[in-house]
């Protein structure tokens, strides 16, 4: 859990504000839960609890724990279950999972009971994301990029002037209006991003096309529930894309893009806020797992749900903001120097109707 000196969370200013709110730690691992809980002090009231016995007692008698922290793997009972328990206790009580383990593996579990934020230890922000996460959870304020990389100043960006080298901690900022100007817009961060970050063009024009697909086609309907720009074939089950698509005012999305030392960051944010947590983590679960006749992956032909799998498998980081019927925000990171072996799941859903 030791936090690498590469991390963009260094410059990070903490406002020396402590929060009133009370947190729930659960770690058996002596050495992890005093990192975690020294890492949490200066902004919580944190209690910890090294089994999950001792977890729901701690709920059961203090009304006043907000959310909770667990591990996975846990003395005679494994952190799901726990947090299983945990909601018949406190139905509504946010619980984050922390793990060392590949995630994929819990990804039954993880669907079953919506479980929409799991990190691991291995990561390159562990520590900090878990900071992140607990405010997010807590406060509803999940939007913003800054919120990763608080050194980062949005700058505006066109076609007409677009950058010829991407200012280190300058987020990009730009209202794509056609399909023309997201091609545009995609060949130009690939072939920048390639040349001053040795970024693999392949995998950063997969995340915007995927990432921009999203917002441009399947965002967008009538008032019949129907695709706007984008026909299903009478004869077979897929979507043809419209060409030369112009948007409507109120469908133009926006897109960020820029770097921060050896981090990539692109940002997709849409205005409709049709994403939900139950088809993210539905369409990675079909990939995850095995089709019984033909072992192949269960969600091999879905186009949409391979794209969401895809994502997660290139980048360092994935973030889904979804704020319901108003606006999504996609904030995918990546490291271009180390890999990470292990993604964490992390989707935001709030209602703002």
């Amino acid at each position: 859990m030791t936090q690498p000196a590469s991390t963009p969370f260094l410059n990070l200013e903490i406002d020396g504000k402590k929060s009133s709110s009370r947190i729930l730690l659960v770690e058996d691992v002596e050495s992890i839960q005093l990192a975690i809980r020294d890492f949490l002090f200066s902004r919580y009231d944190v209690q910890v609890a090294s089994t999950a016995e001792q977890a729901l007692m701690r709920l059961a008698m203090s009304p006043d724990i907000e959310l909770v922290v667990t591990d996975v793997k846990l003395p005679e009972m494994n952190g799901f279950e726990m947090g299983r328990l945990a909601r018949k206790l406190r139905p509504n009580i946010p619980i984050i999972l922390i793990t060392s383990y590949d995630v994929n593996e819990f990804i039954d579990i993880i669907k079953e009971h919506g479980f929409s934020q799991v990190i691991t230890k291995h990561g390159r922000m562990s520590l900090k994301e878990i900071e992140v996460t607990i405010d997010k959870m807590l406060t509803g304020d999940i939007f913003g990029v800054q919120k990763y990389f608080p050194q980062m100043r949005e700058v505006a960006a066109s076609l007409a002037g677009f950058p010829r080298t991407f200012a280190n901690n300058a987020l990009y900022t730009m209202k794509v209006k056609s399909l023309y100007e997201r091609g545009e817009l995609t060949d130009r961060i690939a072939a920048q991003l390639k040349t001053q970050k040795k970024a693999p063009e392949s995998i950063i024009k997969l995340v915007l096309d995927e990432i921009t697909s999203n917002a441009l086609f399947r965002a967008p309907i009538n008032d019949l529930g129907e695709f706007k720009y984008q026909t299903k074939n009478s004869h077979h089950d897929i979507l043809l894309a419209h060409q030369d698509i112009v948007l409507d005012e109120e469908d133009q999305f926006t897109l960020q893009f820029g770097v921060s030392d050896e981090w990539v960051i692109l940002c997709c944010i849409d205005p409709h806020g049709r994403l939900t947590q139950k088809e993210i983590l539905y369409r990675l679960h079909r990939h995850l797992s095995a089709d019984s006749d033909s072992g192949l992956p269960a969600g091999l032909h879905d186009p949409h749900g391979r794209g969401l799998f895809l994502l997660r498998e290139q980048l360092s980081s994935l973030v889904f903001n979804i704020g319901r019927g108003r606006k999504t925000e996609v904030i995918c990171m990546y490291n271009t120097i180390a890999a990470q072996a292990y993604k964490n799941i992390s989707i935001y859903e709030i209602d703002t109707l």
